[in-house]
Parts: C-alpha cells; structure tokens; sequence
C-alpha cells in the first residue's frame, strides 16, 4: 500500500513538473489551434520489416553434360522447351556399347551356369546310378566272401560221391588181386582228405597280412606234400597195371580224382585276391556315392561366385556407360542453353536446364539485421523492370557463415518467391521487405509524436486546444510508427513534432491504418 502510494505521489509531481514546462514555453491558445500536426491514437497491425536488395535467380539450375565421350547421335529438346524429369534430351551414338552389352550378357549367362553346376556337381540321374553301382559292388563283395553257391557245391560233391562208388566197385570186382594199387589208392584218399582239412584251416586265417609264418600255412604246405607225393606213387602204379582189372581200377580212380578236383576247384573260387578285388570295387563305389552326397566344393563354390560378381560388375559398367550416353533430365524445368550438335564429339556442358517455376532471391544481409531474420518469415518483393507487381516469398535459407568484402560482413539470405509470374525472369533486381515482427490489434502512434526527455519517451497530447505532456511506454518501433503498450488509448490526439528522427539501420515498421484526429484526452 505505502509502495503504491509512493508512486502516485511521483507520478503527480511528475506531472506537475512537466505542466510547469509546458505552461513556461506554451504558445498562445489561437496560434496553436491553427499551426499543430496532430494524429489520433489507433489500434492496428503493425510490420517492422527488414529491407533489402537482391537479383531473381533459378532456384535449381543444372548444366548437364555426358558422362562419357561419343559423337551426339541426337538432340531432343531447343531451348525454352519445358521438360519433366527422366524426359532423355540427348544421347549419343552407342552401336559399340549394345555389342559390349551382348557380350557381357553372355559372359554373366555362362557364369551363372557354372555356378549352378558347383552348387550341383551331379545330377539326380548320376546319383542314382552311384546308388545302383554302390548296390551291384556290396551284392558282389558278399557273393565273393560267401564263395561258392550251395547248388555248386553239391554238384561236385555228387559228382566225387559217384566216382566214389565206381572206384569201390572196380576195386571190389578186382578182389586182392593188386594189394598194392589198393593200398596206394587208399594212402593218395588220405592224403586228399588232409590236405582239404589243411586247406580249410588256411583259408580262415588267409586275411591276415603274416600269414605265410603262421602254423596253417605250414600244415597246408606238408599236407601238399604229402598229397603230391601219395598221388606220384599212386600214379606209378596205375602205369604198370596191366589186368583188365587195374585198368578199370585205374579208369575209376581218374574219375574220382576228376570228381575230387572239381570239388576242391568249387571249393576254393573264393581266393584272397578276388576278395581284396571284390572289397575295393566296393569302397570305390561307398567313395563315390559319398562324394556325390558331400555336396559342391567349397573352392570351386567359391571361384564360381567370383566369376559371377565379376562378370554382373562387367554388365554392370556396360549399362552405366549406356545411361552415360544420355542426358535425362533431373527435375522439372526449362531449356536455357545448348551447346552440342548432332554428328559432333560431345565435350563439356551440353545442356544447360532451370527450374523457372520456383525462383529465389537471394540477398546480402548486413551483420546489424541478420539476427532479425528466421528462416519462414515472409517477404513482400518489388521488381525494378515490373510496375506495379508485388509478389509474396518467405526465407528458405540464412547461410551460417558471413562473406567479408572490402572490410564489411554481409550473410547471404535466400528469399523463395511463393508464387512467380511470365514478366519475371531470372536476373531482374529485385527489392525485398522482409517482415521480421508483427504486433496486431496494438495501439500506434506516428513516431514523429514521440520525443525523449531524459530517459522518459514522452508524448504531447492535445485536449481542448491545450497540450499535455504524456509518459508513455513503446514497443515495437520504426521509421515511421510505434507501438504504444501503455500511457496513451485509443482515439487520444497527439502532437506531431516538426521534425523526424530517422533510425539508422535497415528495419522499419509501419502501421496497416492511417491515424485520424479528435478524441478525449489521456484516461478520459
């Protein structure tokens, strides 16, 4: 309470002390009334604006040139054609390039096709016939190792058993005749049975690789002698029989040593060397089959996908120089230059292209007003060579870095136009206000009502022909109006000093209204 008192006692003496001056250099009720400028407080919208200069430029331009050298085959476009982009405006002659794209083609083709044989060395078919080989080696290796067929075996055996009994009965008929060959051929029998148990006992162990120092390969080795031994004597005799009786004895005992033969024949197919035979033969065909099943080498894999990414990379660059051998059209836009003809070698820009239908201005911002500025803000843009043509732009782009020249820092702004029209064309100067505030529905006053006493802003308000010397408190400002935020209201007559102060820099603001006369004085 005691604080808001002390200040209303101020602002009375305040008051008191500027009516005293007031009163003290006042001019005559009647010359006043016909020499004063005055303006009437109004609520409004105010602008402060930023003003600048710049040039209307594209804001997309490109200079197209081929990627690769050629002679121009053709040439799509004339300049100030409007194309899209993709539309192809030029390309040149590529007759060598569609046989190197052919080739390599080719080359890929062939690629993916080894490939595919290392991913699948063999077929279904190839499978199956290892299988079916696999089968055929194992059924022959158990056949081999089982030796000779039953059947077989009792053929022969009924064979020895037949000249068994025809040998007996020749003896028999003979009687005692020849005791010796009698006794001859029973001593060659014994020796046969022992050299077939000899035999047999051999063939067990015949696996074993020191076989030859073992006790069967000794008792097979006597038991042969023995056997050869019984039969040289045996045979002796049969040579100097001369009775019709050991002739028949002799015949029977060649038919039973025939028979016995066979049997011992039957008995023995199955040697060691066509069991070792049989048994690789089988490991062979399990080798083949499981190499057919493992799958694809992982060093062949590999170098046959080396051979394809190769050869797609070569595919690859034939189809680049291809699209190198066009010129597309990067955006929308209109042809501004050609600088190639048909039938020439292409060097350099051959196309030059711009983006008509967005334009931009971009401007040099003095290092006082950049901090005003925000990218968004909009823009009002006059054009020197185009009367009475305003167009609206907003800031699209404040660069981060300043450009010094000759000792002054300006910041590049870029203005994009928001909608253009056919008497703008790129180079023109344009003029650009950048509004960078606004306060509406505010009070304003002229700034020439507006003075400063000390550090007070004042201002002279006229009520019933006399002026009263008003504080006030201002906000936004420029060269041409200011914002009042308190000590006048709306519809207050103010005095227009007769001079004007100028504030340097580029911003200015200004009210949307023309302010009026009359009204009540302050607080009224």
């Amino acid at each position: 309470m005691k604080r808001t008192l002390k200040w209303v006692v101020i602002g009375i003496v305040a008051v008191i002390a500027l009516g005293a001056v007031y009163l003290r250099v006042r001019p005559s009720t009647a010359s006043a009334a016909t020499s004063l400028a005055t303006a009437t407080v109004q609520r409004g919208t105010l602008l402060a604006t930023v003003n600048t200069a710049g040039n209307v430029q594209s804001h997309r331009t490109a200079d197209l040139s081929f990627g690769q050298s050629g002679t121009v085959k053709a040439i799509y476009v004339k300049v100030g054609d409007r194309v899209q982009a993709g539309d192809v405006l030029a390309e040149l002659d590529t007759t060598d390039l569609a046989l190197q794209l052919r080739s390599a083609q080719v080359s890929l083709k062939n690629a993916l096709d080894q490939l595919e044989k290392a991913k699948n060395p063999y077929s279904e078919q190839e499978i199956a016939l290892a299988r079916a080989q696999l089968a055929a080696a194992q059924a022959a290796y158990e056949k081999v190792k089982a030796g000779a067929s039953a059947a077989k075996l009792a053929s022969a055996q009924a064979q020895v058993a037949s000249a068994q009994a025809a040998y007996e009965a020749a003896v028999k008929s003979a009687g005692a005749a020849d005791s010796s060959l009698v006794s001859a051929t029973a001593a060659l029998e014994k020796a046969r049975i022992a050299l077939e148990k000899a035999q047999g006992d051999y063939d067990k162990v015949a696996w074993r690789g020191d076989i030859a120092g073992t006790a069967q390969a000794q008792a097979l080795q006597s038991a042969t002698i023995d056997y050869e031994q019984a039969k040289a004597n045996y045979d002796a005799l049969i040579a100097t029989a001369q009775s019709d009786a050991n002739s028949k004895i002799a015949s029977a005992a060649a038919a039973l040593r025939a028979a016995q033969a066979n049997l011992e024949e039957v008995k023995n197919q199955t040697s060691a060397a066509d069991l070792a035979s049989a048994q690789a033969a089988l490991v062979q065909a399990e080798n083949n089959l499981a190499e057919m099943l493992a799958g694809p080498d992982a060093f062949t894999l590999s170098a046959a996908q080396n051979a394809v990414e190769s050869a797609q990379i070569a595919l690859e660059q034939i189809q680049l120089k291809l699209q190198q051998a066009r010129i597309v059209a990067p955006f929308d836009g209109v042809v501004t230059a050609i600088n190639a003809k048909v039938g020439q070698t292409a060097s350099g820009t051959a196309i030059s292209l711009a983006d008509l239908d967005h334009l931009d201005i971009v401007v040099n911002m003095a290092e006082v007003d950049v901090n005003k500025v925000q990218v968004g803000q909009e823009a009002e843009i006059t054009l020197d060579a185009v009367a009475d043509l305003t167009l609206a732009g907003v800031v699209s782009q404040i660069a981060p870095a300043g450009v010094q020249s000759s000792g002054v820092v300006n910041y590049p702004v870029t203005v994009a136009l928001s909608r253009t029209a056919e008497a703008v064309k790129t180079g023109m100067t344009a003029n650009v206000n950048i509004i960078v505030a606004r306060r509406d529905n505010v009070l304003v006053v002229p700034n020439r009502a507006i003075r400063t006493v000390g550090k007070q802003k004042v201002v002279a308000v006229l009520y019933e022909g006399q002026q009263m010397q008003v504080p006030v408190q201002v906000g936004l400002s420029g060269d041409s109006a200011t914002e009042i935020v308190s000590g006048l209201k709306e519809g207050d007559v103010v005095v227009l000093n007769a001079t004007t102060t100028v504030k340097s820099g580029g911003t200015t603001a200004a009210p949307i209204g023309i302010p009026g006369a009359g009204g009540p004085p302050p607080g009224m």
